[in-house]
């Protein structure tokens, strides 16, 4: 009963980090737009086997080593400068392109592999909260139901991430085949002028008070 209680806590935990607004979001609108509705819940795929990953570490004692302040100002910066990078070649691609096609693109794997690098490199913001309130309440997981607790609660965390990142997707979608070509490139611009915002702010908070 405590362990399948730990899979409700899993999946409300879950959306304290997938409702905030992040670089992985905005992957999946501009893949959405590109590439079709699937986009969504592949990268959410990729997304939870890199958790899966962080939780492995962390139930191992990495945990420990992604707390300290130094650990959290790498990561920071170098995700920062790394969604700099991104965005910019996001809003040089719109540009750059005479006409945008809106049909349906071939699915490839890259929707599953982007979830994957924009929940590691290019979103610091995972790993974050991984070193926080994920070791926290993982742990916690665990104190109360051993591994099963915390295997449940993992369970209840990536329902939540598939779910939501698939809801996205399909109402992206949806709502794409009543945009224009011009609409169509503003949003995609904006989404790389998003990640450049993300990349910005990881910068100033991580950066700065290294060179102040």
């Amino acid at each position: 009963m405590e362990a399948a209680l730990q899979f409700g806590i899993g999946f409300i935990i879950a959306f304290s980090g997938v409702l905030i607004p992040g670089p992985l979001l905005v992957y999946v609108i501009s893949g959405t737009m590109r590439r079709g509705a699937k986009v969504g819940t592949l990268a959410a795929v990729g997304h939870c086997l890199f958790e899966a990953a962080i939780i492995s570490l962390i139930l191992l004692g990495l945990g420990l080593i992604l707390q300290p302040p130094i650990s959290q100002t790498i990561i920071g910066s170098v995700g920062g400068v790394l969604l700099l990078i991104y965005g910019v070649m996001e809003i040089s691609k719109v540009r750059n392109s005479k006409a945008f096609n809106l049909n349906v693109r071939e699915m490839k794997h890259g929707s599953l592999l982007g979830g994957v690098i924009f929940s590691s490199i290019l979103n610091p913001s995972v790993i974050l909260w991984w070193s926080t309130i994920g070791v926290a309440m993982l742990l916690e997981a665990f104190l109360v139901a051993a591994l099963i607790g915390a295997i449940f609660w993992s369970l209840g965390h990536f329902t939540a991430d598939i779910l939501f990142y698939s809801l996205i997707s399909h109402l992206t979608w949806r709502g794409k085949h009543v945009v224009g070509s011009q609409l169509y490139r503003k949003i995609m611009a904006g989404c790389g002028g998003v990640l450049i915002l993300f990349g910005i702010y990881f910068i100033v908070k991580y950066v700065v008070p290294l060179v102040v």
